[in-house]
This record gives structure tokens, C-alpha cells and sequence, in this order.
């Protein structure tokens, strides 16, 4: 079967199979495939359109995925991954044979793939914070130096800076510079130092 994508952007499958947009694809395990939710949605929505018979490769043992996980899924801010890297992930984790996996019941299958989600979860929100602890290190590194920069970091490093004067209790302004922020930071901590 060729399944066509009609959105503007690339699609992914359950299987982890990426349609491009506009594009004609041969899908061999789509009797499979077709079953999901969000594939069935797509369908009636017309952004996947299927045509023609049975794909030319031979079928291959297809891993069932969730119908209940979205196609792509969102772990921490900025960061997803699609459904089908989580069925790979959960299928291998679970030492099953492919028929194994896909006997399951659906709850249990289910489950196994919420705790690679979570697993993934916490791995990117470690990753977010160990990225902002790093950004306010650079931060306090620069104070350190006695703020020998311009006084222009990225926004990034400014935005950390603010959230560390909100912490500190210091009402600082987004309008403030680099420098300003640098000197109330450190003249609140040593005021706290003090106490």
C-alpha cells in the first residue's frame, strides 16, 4: 500500500516509519498500521490518503504500538520523540520476541510503554536542569571575574541571572542590564551571607 502525506510538514507512524510531505510512500505493514487511532484520524481527516494494493517488499513483524500515546510525544520543553522510538525502546527493554510483544495484553503493553516515557521524561528534565546549572555556573564565573564582558551575555544567560535575582527577592526588571543584575546578585548574597 502507498500512503501519501498530506500535511505540510513530515508525519510519523506508530511504527516509526517518517512520511514526507507530498510524497508517495510504500508501506508493507500497513494492514497493521491502519488499526490506530490517530492513523484512523488521519485518514478521515484526509492528511494521509492510501492507494494502490499491497506493497512490492514482503511484510515485516510489525511492533503494535499505543493507542493511547499521541504520534509524537512531548517529554520536557523543546524536546519530544516519536511513538515509535517508544515502542522500539519498550520492546527491547522487555526482551519479548516481536509475536511476544504484540500478544500482550493492551494494558500491559500500555504500561510497559508509559515507563519508557517516563524514563525519558526524567532523562530530559535532568538534561534541562543540568543545562540550566551550567548556564548560572557561566553566570556566576563572569561575576567571579569582575564582569570583565562587555556586559552583553546571550539572553539565555541574562534570563538566568533574572530568575536567580526573583530567587534572591531582588524586583529586577527585564529592562535592567547585565552588569546591574550582576552587581544586585552579589550584593544580595552577601547580604544573606551575612545573616
Amino acid at each position: 500500500m502507498k500512503i501519501t502525506n498530506n500535511h505540510a510538514g513530515p508525519l510519523g507512524l506508530p511504527d516509526g516509519t517518517i512520511l514526507p510531505p507530498g510524497e508517495a510512500t510504500p508501506i508493507a505493514n500497513w494492514d497493521a498500521l491502519k488499526g490506530n487511532a490517530v492513523v484512523q484520524g488521519w485518514l478521515k481527516g484526509k492528511i494521509l490518503s492510501a492507494e494502490g494494493g499491497k506493497a512490492s517488499a514482503a511484510p515485516q513483524e510489525t511492533l503494535l504500538g499505543s493507542n493511547v500515546l499521541p504520534a509524537n510525544i512531548e517529554l520536557a520543553e523543546g524536546v519530544s520523540v516519536q511513538l515509535g522510538e517508544v515502542v522500539r525502546r519498550a520492546h527491547e527493554a522487555t526482551g519479548l520476541s516481536v509475536a511476544e510483544w504484540n500478544a500482550l495484553e493492551d494494558g500491559d503493553r500500555e504500561a510497559e510503554l508509559a515507563a519508557v516515557v517516563r524514563e525519558l521524561q526524567s532523562a530530559a528534565e535532568a538534561e534541562a536542569e543540568a543545562k540550566k546549572g551550567a548556564a548560572a555556573a557561566d553566570a556566576e564565573k563572569a561575576k567571579a571575574s569582575g564582569g570583565t564582558s562587555t556586559g552583553t551575555l546571550p539572553s539565555s544567560d541574562k534570563d538566568v541571572l533574572l530568575a536567580r535575582a526573583k530567587e534572591l527577592g531582588i524586583d529586577a526588571k527585564g529592562t535592567w542590564g547585565v552588569l546591574k543584575l550582576q552587581a544586585a546578585i552579589a550584593e544580595a548574597e552577601a547580604k544573606k551571607g551575612e545573616g
